[in-house]
């Protein structure tokens, strides 16, 4: 690509924030315009009804009218949002961070980007486990949300909600309470997102080393269609879903569902059959291949957390490849194609026009780099990972900040 790295990295916040340019149609975008710098470029050079013609040819679907004008707005003060983040004590990273989550690159559909306040390595701190249920749980289903959230951080797992009012704020609030990190996914942007209710349980969050993240640049207001995305997130970022009390209507089952479809492990709670404050949980564990919460105890010694973090067997941290150790290996038609992820996000097409290696050659090499966990896809773009995100240069604002 034609320009640096940070740059690229500063074009893709700017895209990422563009109302309607979501996660299926930015890829495709930056993808048909060659990388996210050069969509913005064209943005702030093409005649607006010759670029609007551009954008509506690569999206090959229909598209609001507002959406090419949107794009050159962002074009206009590409570092706008961070700036607004910046200013809030907040971070933004993008799936080619090195702290972005690889669980959430395996999902669908994958957030563009995650915006958040608090300590951004509470998302990587594993093993993560969503507990999430009703808005309007009983006294039972509280005090099991409290016992459960309390072993799983007694035995070092980091609780993941939603931070709504109910079952997901007792979960937070017990971490809190025990001075454990806790990671709150918000259906809104980091500065309207936070429900009145929890503003103290938020400050308590971040306090206690957790974090509030979202997709949502920091003034998107939660809507009725944000919740239900949000909820993949939830359970993306989970290597398993518990559910405590969900009626037939409750938002709790979308995550659950989310969980199913994603490959993660699903425990629903039961609750007394005719009981509506249990009827979702007892539908899912007739419909799906959701396991019976049978007790505390069991469900620590099921998630194999009864003993606690292993150590590796010779006492010794694994060592962690960067990006140049990780090029010596390779042969030299991989490392052409290795260098050019290095540089952020990339169409086999753009690919094939910096190695001059054919499709064919290009695109076994990204199958080899894929399953050395060294590159990852995104929608139509190639993205870097593990090692050869690790030469990086990291702007002072990706460092985690308290907000003030």
């Amino acid at each position: 690509m034609s320009t640096s790295v940070v740059a690229a990295r500063d074009a893709w916040v700017a895209l990422a924030s563009v109302e309607g340019l979501g996660e299926t149609l930015l890829p495709r975008l930056c993808a048909a315009f060659g990388g996210p710098t050069e969509l913005l470029d064209r943005a702030g050079t093409a005649d607006p009804a010759r670029f609007a013609r551009e954008v509506r040819d690569a999206a090959d679907r229909p598209i609001r009218r507002s959406l090419a004008a949107a794009i050159r707005a962002a074009a206009e003060d590409p570092g706008r949002v961070q700036r607004r983040v910046d200013a809030l004590g907040g971070w933004v990273v993008t799936p080619w961070d090195i702290a972005f989550p690889a669980a959430l690159l395996r999902i669908e559909p994958q957030p563009p980007a995650l915006f958040g306040l608090g300590d951004i390595a509470a998302l990587g701190r594993e093993p993560l486990v969503a507990l999430v249920g009703t808005r309007r749980p009983t006294p039972g289903g509280r005090l099991l949300a409290t016992r459960v959230a309390t072993a799983l951080a007694t035995q070092g797992a980091t609780v993941v909600s939603g931070l709504a009012v109910g079952i997901d704020g007792v979960a937070h609030a017990a971490v809190t309470e025990l001075s454990s990190p806790t990671v709150a996914v918000i259906g809104g942007g980091m500065a309207v997102g936070v429900p009145r209710a929890h503003r103290t349980l938020a400050r308590a969050i971040i306090d206690t080393g957790g974090a509030i993240v979202g997709e949502h640049p920091p003034d998107v207001a939660p809507t009725r269609g944000t919740f239900p995305r949000r909820n993949r997130i939830i359970s993306g970022l989970a290597g398993a879903t518990l559910v405590v009390e969900a009626p037939i209507r409750s938002g709790a089952l979308i995550t659950a569902r989310h969980a199913l479809e994603q490959g993660r492990t699903l425990f629903v709670a039961p609750g007394r059959p005719g009981d509506p404050s249990v009827a979702g949980a007892l539908a899912l564990l007739r419909e799906t291949p959701a396991r019976v919460l049978v007790g505390v105890e069991e469900l620590i010694v099921d998630l194999g957390l009864a003993d606690g973090a292993t150590p590796p067997a010779d006492g010794a941290p694994p060592v962690a490849l960067d990006a140049q150790d990780a090029l010596a290996t390779l042969a030299p038609v991989e490392r052409s194609v290795a260098r050019v992820l290095i540089d952020g996000p990339a169409s086999i097409d753009a690919i094939v026009r910096g190695t001059g290696h054919p499709p064919s050659v290009v695109a076994g090499v990204l199958t080899l780099l894929q399953l050395r966990g060294w590159a990852e896809t995104l929608g139509p773009l190639q993205m870097p990972a593990g090692p050869l995100l690790r030469t990086r240069p990291r702007a002072p604002r990706m460092a985690t900040r308290d907000p003030t």
